[in-house]
Parts: structure tokens; C-alpha cells; sequence
């Protein structure tokens, strides 16, 4: 499970790889992420350092995995993360997720059952 943010100035910023693991789903989302720079709803899409001051100022929080696809992250040590509200980015990125995985069918590999 890996988490990203949202910047108060609408930057997709997801920590360096350097001391978490890199994720498939991390990876698909950082590769569809653009998408929303294209479309005006996000500024960009950085992988750096992220110290916690910024972590707390984000406008939004998200978890990132397998198992939640992109799940919101309302509240942090008793803090309201974006007014508590699941936001708009995690929405779209989830979305985009969701579509990449039903549609992409030229990825898929078939497997025999015997």
C-alpha cells in the first residue's frame, strides 16, 4: 500500500521509491496520472521526497494498492484532510484506474484451466 497527495497548488505528488515498494498499482497510477494534467484538473505529477509538513497540507490524501485501487484518506492524527470529503483528483484517478483495467484487454493474458 502506498499513499499520495494532492498539493495545495493541485500537484500530484507521490513519495520516491527509494524506502517504499513500487507498487504495480503505484506505477499505473503515476502512468495515467498525466491524463489529468491534459484535462486541467491536476498542475503535474512529481515522485519526490515529501516532507510530513507537506504530507498535512495536502488537499488531498490517498491510499494506493491492489486491494483499495485509490481510496481516500479523510482524517490524519485527528486532522481533516481536504475539508474530511473524499476529494475530486482521488475520484478521477480511481476512475481512470478502473478504466485502464477493464479496457486495456490486449494487456490480459489468457490462462488455460485444465
Amino acid at each position: 500500500m502506498n499513499v499520495a497527495f494532492l498539493t495545495e497548488d493541485g500537484v500530484f505528488r507521490h513519495p520516491k521509491f527509494d524506502h517504499i515498494l513500487s507498487g504495480c498499482t503505484s506505477l499505473r497510477v503515476l502512468d495515467l496520472a498525466p491524463a489529468l494534467t491534459a484535462r486541467g484538473v491536476i498542475k503535474g505529477v512529481e515522485v519526490c521526497d515529501i516532507p510530513v509538513a507537506d504530507a498535512r497540507a495536502a488537499r488531498e490524501m490517498m491510499l494506493i494498492g491492489s486491494s483499495v485501487k485509490v481510496a481516500p484518506i479523510v482524517e490524519w492524527d485527528g486532522k481533516r484532510i481536504g475539508g474530511g470529503r473524499p476529494g475530486p483528483v482521488t475520484a478521477a484517478l480511481r476512475e481512470l484506474l478502473e478504466e485502464d483495467m477493464r479496457g486495456n484487454r490486449d494487456r490480459l493474458i489468457a490462462v488455460p484451466y485444465a
